[in-house]
């Protein structure tokens, strides 16, 4: 095959140029390695303590007509947590002392158990309480353990099914009354 002559090469359009598509070239390596502005700190400087570590808490305020006596004169009580802070201990002793609480954890629905203990307020005994679980082998283990059985694995093989934590049932029972709460079966 022969190449086209100059009159048929010119009537078909030319080719596509990366100066028409406007493409930037890609960024050069060097370009991209930023180096620091400043060097890190030194150990001492790394290890320092600062004097205010937290700044934006503010200490608690107790009107001094709710809060009961303190047992020490250098302890303090605080009236909702009754958690005590003796001044002894703190070894800042121009700063306040500040007590930080989490809030309680909520009960879940019996309908939400699933493979693992959860907290639930107990139907029986009106504790909220953490769970306690009881793995059993469920149906679709004894169904496994059936067709290995009629496959030929019969020595040991069929048992298998039975040993899988993924194959069984959750029986979740309340630890202080030992009433029967939920079965999550998967």
């Amino acid at each position: 095959m022969e190449p086209p002559s100059y009159e048929e090469a010119s009537l078909h359009p030319p080719p596509l140029t990366t100066a028409g598509v406007n493409i930037p070239p890609p960024p050069s390596y060097d370009a991209s390695l930023s180096s620091r502005s400043t060097p890190p700190p030194t150990y001492g400087e790394a290890v320092t303590i600062e004097p205010n570590p937290f700044p934006v808490l503010t200490p608690v305020s107790v009107p001094a007509a709710m809060s009961p006596p303190p047992q020490n004169p250098g302890t303090i009580i605080h009236l909702h947590t009754q958690v005590g802070v003796s001044s002894a201990v703190n070894s800042r002793q121009n700063q306040p002392v500040v007590v930080v609480t989490q809030p309680a954890p909520v009960p879940i629905s019996l309908m939400c158990l699933r493979d693992s203990p959860g907290l639930i307020c107990c139907p029986y005994c009106r504790h909220t309480v953490t769970t306690k679980v009881t793995y059993v082998p469920g149906a679709t283990a004894w169904f496994l353990c059936v067709l290995l059985t009629l496959m030929g694995l019969v020595c040991g093989f069929c048992l298998i099914p039975l040993m899988i934590h993924r194959l069984h049932e959750a029986h979740h029972s309340c630890p202080r009354c030992g009433n029967h709460l939920h079965v999550y079966t998967r």
